[in-house]
């Protein structure tokens, strides 16, 4: 683009606002309009006499093209080369560009939402019983993505499954997924009945539908049994035992791993404060 400063036209006439006043009008600063300028993006006139700067009212509607290319994530060099080479097709081209990111920045933007609103659907729902008693409820479709741990026979705690939470937490974190929250392991049924609480999974759950994945299923059955126990109770192998009693008392069947969701699990100095959410599918 060539400097207004080197035409040889007379620009007085059309080029009569400050910077200032051209700067009140679009509702922009000072230093804002300098690095347009400094970037050939919106180039004043300047007069030859005074070099004082000058804008023309035509250059307000530059300057909203240009707000709203930044808005939509143009960098300043990408929208010079559009000013410096203007034609429709690099317009069109550049926009169908951004909105094909903006639409991407979406689909994880829905996801971290989701995940937060699955954990407040936790924290609400469970909160209304009282801890460590078992109760029925349906539950909403849910979505687990899941990290088969390895070796099982050892996995009595979390330490003992470092890999594979390190494993579900990239793979999560790559789907832009909001970290694995809320997440928590798995215990089979079986394992539970015979005493044996080992891990066999570490688990994400989403309200999303799923995404076709291998790592991804739904839950069998909408009826669930659930508890909550946090770390001011007694042993928690208590609360799996009143899991099993209820179970087998009111002569359900269980179809699905036993679910324990960690919404909050910190250690501070020698205290370890955590809240767990546990659930399993039941049918009659």
């Amino acid at each position: 683009m060539k400097r207004l400063e080197n035409e040889t036209k007379d620009f007085s006439e059309e080029y009569t606002l400050s910077v200032g006043k051209f700067a009140r009008l679009c509702g922009t600063t000072r230093d804002t309009l300098r690095h347009y300028y400094e970037s050939g993006v919106i180039v004043p006139w300047i007069d030859p006499e005074n070099g004082y700067h000058y804008y023309s009212l035509s250059q307000v509607s530059s300057f909203f093209f240009v707000s709203t290319m930044r808005q939509a994530g143009c960098t300043i060099k990408e929208i010079g080369d559009l000013v410096n080479n203007s034609s429709k097709e690099g317009i069109k081209d550049l926009t169908n560009a951004k909105i094909l990111d903006m639409q991407k920045e979406m689909v994880v933007l829905n996801k971290k939402i989701s995940a937060l609103k699955m954990g407040l659907w936790i924290l609400e729902t469970f909160d209304r019983h009282s801890k460590e008693t078992p109760f029925i409820m349906h539950i909403p479709d849910i979505t687990i993505t899941r990290t088969p741990i390895q070796n099982k026979a050892e996995a009595h705690h979390t330490a003992d499954i470092a890999s594979e939470l390190s494993k579900h937490l990239a793979r999560s974190s790559a789907n832009g997924v909001l970290s694995t929250f809320p997440s928590g392991v798995t215990i089979s049924y079986e394992d539970l009945v015979n005493g044996s609480y080992v891990y066999n999974s570490v688990v994400s759950l989403s309200i999303l539908p799923s995404d076709g994945s291998p790592d991804t299923v739904t839950l069998p059955s909408c009826k669930a049994l659930c508890c909550h126990h946090e770390s001011r109770s007694h042993g928690i192998d208590r609360t799996y035992k009143k899991i099993i009693e209820y179970i087998k008392e009111n002569g359900l069947k269980a179809c699905s791993d036993l679910y324990i969701i960690s919404m909050i699990n910190l250690y501070r100095n020698d205290e370890h404060t955590f809240f767990k959410y546990l659930f399993i599918c039941v049918e009659k």
